[in-house]
């Protein structure tokens, strides 16, 4: 049960599957002095020091997913590693992005704006799905970093290289412990994230995913996404179906402080029974609880377990089943999962996620 809701959570590297976040750093020269591709100074102030340095963020964040290029990258999860070839390119239809495995078992996952095409040779398997809405397979800056320091402290490290470039280095700390801590490498000149490490409490590295190799293109290299031979191949469209908010009763009662509601969903499969999904974010760690109806012909996870970063918690409910899981500590996925309750109306059901949403 861990390695199918891990898949579901993994969909930004293969079959759609793993959304988690990533970062980047910022290195500090002489004095105050930063930014060496955005041309200006950070004030003494700890306020303004935290103020210009997101902008920034965001600026070079912005501008590094508008780029083309190609290259390869390593994604470590504790005693696993994957390399992993990518190519990247904007035009007029919109973002197109190609991850394709060069170690293990042959995959390949190619990203047209929200739509995820995940190719198993050794299976002759094509799945389709829509994504719930990215611009990247791998990690990239979360979009709102502003909001994030009231539950994570910024430091600058020194400088850097990554695959032969110049980077900016950035620590994200947490403030309590229902979240890791993150550390990005950004290049000088664009923003492009070519380095993140996730820390946990003690600052050893848990996951890691790092460019060996990059270049910039001038030109999309459409090459990447066409030519491919799919003769033979069985075609999967995974749709999930959408629950509106107002039709789920289902909600996390003590979620840790900042983690808020974003969504709700039924998610399908051919081979197990339906999965209502409920996801809670601070901004940059995100988690899924699974709720399922108690069958005989499913195993669940009872208690805890872990993959990388990634942990899970299953408990039951009733005549439910109940599966948190997240890039978190084994603390927040527990603590979700254990207050994770039916409520009597789905107006207190609308009231109470309202309020956690704001």
């Amino acid at each position: 049960m861990l390695e199918l809701l891990a898949t579901n959570q993994q969909n930004k590297f293969f079959s759609g599957l793993f959304l988690l976040a990533a970062l980047s750093k910022l290195s500090l020269k002489t004095g105050i002095k930063i930014a060496l591709a955005c041309g200006f100074f950070l004030a003494a102030s700890t306020t303004s020091y935290a103020s210009d340095l997101i902008s920034m963020l965001e600026k070079m964040s912005a501008a590094s997913q508008s780029r083309n290029y190609q290259g390869t990258f390593i994604l470590r999860k504790s005693d696993q590693i994957s390399t992993l070839r990518v190519s990247h390119g904007k035009d007029e239809r919109g973002v197109w992005e190609s991850l394709e495995a060069l170690n293990g078992e042959p995959r390949r996952v190619i990203l047209q704006n929200k739509k995820v095409i995940s190719i198993f040779p050794a299976k002759k398997l094509l799945t389709i799905r829509q994504s719930d809405a990215t611009t990247s397979l791998k990690h990239k800056l979360p979009d709102n970093l502003a909001k994030l320091t009231k539950y994570y402290t910024f430091h600058q490290l020194n400088s850097d290289r990554i695959a032969g470039y110049k980077t900016f280095v950035l620590d994200l700390e947490p403030k309590d412990q229902y979240r890791y801590g993150y550390r990005y490498w950004l290049e000088n000149d664009t923003g492009m994230l070519l380095r993140c490490d996730i820390l946990n409490a003690k600052h050893s590295v848990i996951e890691q995913m790092m460019f060996t190799q990059m270049h910039y293109l001038d030109k999309p290299p459409i090459a990447a996404f066409k030519n491919i031979n799919l003769k033979g191949y069985t075609v999967q469209k995974l749709e999930d179906e959408t629950k509106p908010v107002n039709a789920v009763n289902w909600r996390v009662t003590k979620p840790p402080a900042g983690f808020k509601y974003i969504r709700s969903h039924y998610r399908k499969s051919l081979s197990l029974p339906a999965l209502l999904q409920l996801v809670y974010s601070d901004g940059l760690a995100s988690v899924s609880v699974f709720i399922e109806k108690l069958n005989d012909k499913t195993v669940h996870l009872a208690g805890s377990s872990a993959l990388g970063a990634i942990h899970a918690y299953g408990v039951q409910y009733g005549d439910h089943y109940i599966t948190s899981v997240g890039e978190v500590p084994a603390i927040t996925v527990m603590q979700m999962a254990q207050t994770t309750k039916q409520v009597n109306s789905l107006k207190q059901a609308i009231n109470t996620r309202k309020q956690a949403s704001q």
